[in-house]
């Protein structure tokens, strides 16, 4: 997912339980070129729709590419719902970026979630 161009983008759908892949975004200025975010550290903030946030750490992944990523640990989704979320990157000092609303659906496992 890299369009800081628009509103909202859509992650997912997952199941309550699910261990995703890292989720990876880039930070762009208004020509479409990624910010440098060399010296920079960022956060990941999710929630359900009409629930408290959750914020987690997160690692500027590529600096010279403007990336942050966020490493899901499974927890993150407790129960079904429409989760929204945002990465924030900063450099502590003068900058503090957010992303784009980020959107996911979350639904429940058909049963119990297995030990895999």
């Amino acid at each position: 997912m890299t369009d800081s161009a628009t509103t909202a983008v859509q992650a997912g759908p997952y199941v309550v339980g699910e261990k995703p892949p890292p989720l990876t975004y880039s930070f762009l200025d208004s020509n479409g070129s990624p910010i440098d975010l060399s010296g920079f550290t960022a956060g990941f903030t999710l929630r359900e729709k009409y629930g408290a946030p959750v914020s987690y750490s997160a690692t500027v992944s590529s600096p010279s590419a403007g990336a942050v990523t966020y490493a899901w640990t499974g927890a993150e989704f407790p129960t079904a719902g429409s989760y929204l979320a945002e990465f924030w990157t900063g450099n502590g000092v003068t900058i503090r970026y957010a992303s784009v609303l980020i959107k996911i659906d979350v639904r429940l496992p058909v049963g119990a979630v297995p030990s895999v």
